[in-house]
């Protein structure tokens, strides 16, 4: 009769267990900013095979990719060349990005980020996840003076880039 309850328990554990993990496809990095004469988008997207686990500390899986400057595309050469410049990329060439530590509870979805960028690293605690038609998406502003970078401007400063930008982290699932 033990034997019959503890089946029972564990059945019912198992099959009423919400799914505890996300496989993903695609991770997409996107910084969006504004200048006084419009809005600019720079992109870099990577297929990739990553399983996201929430809630389980014995399981420290991060997400963790070193992204090429010169591989965000802005739309135009003149806008990659200007965004290269701004992030240094002769000096640094790459942008870390890692995500850890994924939490879920109900809807709500959280995880670490660790940025590393022109030498310097910070780290966001329980960025929120928005899980909407198979993707979970985080953002994050910014300020140039973050990471003691200077906003490029041109024609003289007429036109001139706003000191707060978005970044955009987006993982689409399966």
């Amino acid at each position: 009769m033990r034997v019959f309850g503890l089946i029972l328990v564990l059945t019912g554990v198992l099959f009423s267990t919400p799914k505890d993990y996300l496989l993903v496809s695609t991770k997409q990095f996107t910084v969006q900013g504004t200048t006084s004469i419009g809005g600019f988008e720079c992109n870099y997207d990577m297929n990739t095979k990553d399983t996201l686990f929430f809630n389980q500390p014995h399981r420290t899986k991060k997400i963790s990719h070193s992204v090429p400057v010169k591989s965000f595309g802005c739309g135009n050469f003149i806008l990659n060349n200007d965004f290269r410049k701004t992030l240094k990329e002769k000096e640094f060439p790459n942008v870390r990005i890692e995500l850890s530590n994924f939490k879920k509870s109900a809807e709500n979805y959280s995880c670490d980020l660790t940025l590393n960028l022109v030498g310097k690293q910070k780290i966001y605690k329980n960025l929120p996840l928005k899980y909407n038609k198979n993707s979970l998406v985080g953002n994050i502003t910014l300020q140039f003076s973050d990471f003691n970078l200077t906003p490029p401007n041109k024609i003289g400063g007429m036109i001139k880039i706003k000191e707060e930008i978005k970044l955009s982290v987006s993982l689409q699932t399966e």
